[in-house]
């Protein structure tokens, strides 16, 4: 993904006709890279996305689970915004309501929407999350993180759980 400028809204470009969506994934665009031995907060971006990309998805409330990698803890904060892959574009970023109550757990419910004609929800619904480093945690790359989706409308079309990676110096 480009960086991108906030904007307030997106243009909207409507389809000829609205494609049917045959899938749906959450991917990991960034992984934390820091010192176990700093205080300082790392970014997880994630985001979920739909093929073809013109798709209307509309599932409803969506939970939303994320389990930290060995060696991060969440911090209870996150936000979500939509990016325009087209014109490289982001909505302003909204914060989100979560629960780290769960140890190496995040989680948050959101009605979850791409493509869906409210003329903002495009391309990609991103998430950022923020974690700190563990203090003691040997320095590697850990895999043993984890993102899972339920709930909705449509089980069929929820995106398979995915494997979150972070690395500790």
């Amino acid at each position: 993904m480009m960086p991108a400028e906030p904007t307030a809204t997106l243009t909207r470009v409507e389809p000829l006709d609205v494609k049917a969506v045959t899938a749906v994934a959450i991917s990991q665009e960034s992984a934390p890279i820091g010192s176990t031995s700093s205080n300082g907060f790392h970014i997880f971006t994630i985001s979920l996305h739909v093929d073809p990309q013109a798709g209307e998805y509309k599932p409803g409330k969506l939970h939303y689970e994320f389990k930290a990698p060995t060696g991060w803890k969440w911090v209870d904060w996150a936000s979500y915004y939509y990016y325009d892959e087209q014109n490289y574009k982001t909505t302003v970023p909204k914060v989100l309501q979560t629960d780290t109550s769960t140890a190496g757990m995040l989680a948050f419910d959101l009605d979850s929407h791409l493509n869906s004609g409210a003329g903002n929800d495009v391309t990609r619904l991103c998430f950022t999350l923020m974690v700190i480093p563990v203090a003691g945690t040997a320095p590697k790359r850990y895999d043993d993180g984890s993102a899972t989706v339920t709930g909705g409308s449509d089980s069929k079309l929820l995106p398979k759980p995915i494997i979150l990676t972070g690395i500790t110096t």
